[in-house]
């Protein structure tokens, strides 16, 4: 079947769907496989759950069922077709796309980015973290016929992931937040890191269109190298931190003091680049700030949280790697407080042969800066247990059993860690 074909019953079902579990009536089912399912298995399940057809590449599927033929879909790859189809939908839509990647800040940029530009469009954006090969294309397939902006988030841990995705979405702008040191087990190296996320430049410059990038990142010069039509959304009128104590409060270029909900100095970055991109749509200033100071960060990201027992807890505990975290330890360092601190860090994950190195770093940085209360999770940094005078466990629940029999009142409390330790999980010990 042709994609144009396919996007003709698309625009007359209820949408894509990829899980059994949540099907919608009328929607099509898109039998993805992986390392560990084939969703070629649950076809027959989909179609009986509501499914108007579904999408499969094993001939023994059909020929299996108990379902009319017509209701299945042959394709050579479902994955490929899936992409496919969201790019013949993104060119269906009227609507502009903004492409934005970065090691650090996407999440919270993304959302800043759409506050910002919903006072003026109507704006969709990655929900979550779909971000990658399968949800990138699950996103503009359930984008709203009526949008104008579009903001997708790009995410990547090898070469190449960064140019699928703009062979996919088409991006008309583009935006790459920062450099860090991110999944460097994927992409080998720095410069391998910096060279993937250079893709979304590369492919825009080939189509001279906009590129906006943080120039005050160490690799800036590196990412705009050869690159048309650039714009530094950290340079010209840019906003800067008045004070945190503990959310930014920041100065405008007339002088103006406005608070925001945000935690940690870093994040002046992300409120920059929403500010520049707003203004490029051409949003008004008094817009721009109201979404900003509106804006409250959740799912586990510069989130703020007030327990029962007086303790103020700054969650960021969706990722971490070396750069974030260095960011993070410096600005809790750096607020003022008469509360007693306490930094509960998790493993740096995805950091290949540089892991040993980036986690002694990590604890040095933490000895520098004075720590005293510091708890730290995970394999990684128990390796250097009898090198360092913290709490070192090797399990997260003998550090929540820690930390609970600590009876914290009144603290202020710093919870970071990469994704697969879930460091949320102490804010269910601390009273």
């Amino acid at each position: 079947m042709e994609i144009k074909d396919l996007h003709s019953f698309f625009l007359d079902s209820s949408g894509v769907c990829t899980d059994t579990r949540k099907v919608q009536l009328n929607s099509i089912f898109f039998a993805l496989k992986g390392d560990n399912f084939n969703g070629n298995k649950f076809a027959d399940q989909a179609i009986e759950k509501g499914c108007s057809c579904a999408v499969v590449d094993q001939k023994s599927v059909i020929e299996n069922s108990n379902h009319d033929q017509n209701q299945f879909i042959l394709v050579d790859d479902v994955l490929l077709t899936l992409q496919k189809l969201a790019n013949h939908h993104r060119n269906h839509l009227n609507t502009k796309v903004i492409g934005l990647t970065g090691s650090n800040g996407k999440t919270t940029t993304k959302e800043l980015l759409q506050a910002v530009l919903s006072k003026k469009f109507k704006t969709f954006a990655t929900p979550g973290n779909f971000n990658n090969h399968i949800g990138l294309p699950l996103t503009i397939l359930q984008t709203p016929h009526d949008t104008e902006l579009l903001i997708l988030e790009m995410g990547d841990n090898q070469p190449g992931d960064i140019d699928e995705l703009c062979e996919i979405s088409d991006p008309d702008c583009g935006i790459i937040t920062n450099i860090g040191k991110d999944h460097i087990e994927g992409f080998g190296s720095m410069e391998g890191n910096v060279k993937s996320k250079k893709e979304l430049f590369d492919y825009l410059s080939k189509r001279d269109r906009t590129c906006f990038y943080n120039g005050e990142n160490e690799y800036s010069s590196q990412l705009i190298e050869g690159i048309s039509n650039t714009a530094d959304f950290s340079a010209e009128n840019s906003l800067s931190i008045k004070e945190q104590n503990p959310f930014i409060s920041y100065k405008s270029e007339d002088g103006n003091i406005y608070q925001s909900k945000l935690i940690g100095a870093y994040n002046i970055d992300n409120i920059n680049c929403a500010y520049r991109i707003g203004k490029f749509f051409g949003v008004s200033d008094d817009k721009i700030h109201e979404a900003i100071t509106s804006y409250t960060p959740s799912n586990n990201r510069s989130q703020f949280i007030e327990t029962n027992g007086g303790n103020q807890i700054f969650l960021d505990a969706y990722n971490a790697n070396p750069t974030s975290v260095e960011k993070a330890l410096k600005s809790f360092s750096e607020m003022r407080s008469d509360r007693e601190k306490w930094v509960l860090l998790g493993d740096m994950l995805e950091l290949g042969s540089i892991s040993k190195d980036e986690h002694r770093n990590i604890l040095s940085l933490l000895k520098e800066l004075n720590f005293k209360n510091v708890v730290l999770v995970g394999n990684a940094f128990h390796e250097f247990e009898d090198e360092f005078s913290f709490s070192f466990f090797d399990k997260k629940e003998k550090a929540m059993e820690f930390a609970q029999n600590q009876k914290l009142k009144n603290a202020l409390i710093l919870l970071k860690g990469s994704r697969g330790l879930k460091m949320e999980e102490f804010t269910d010990v601390i009273p």
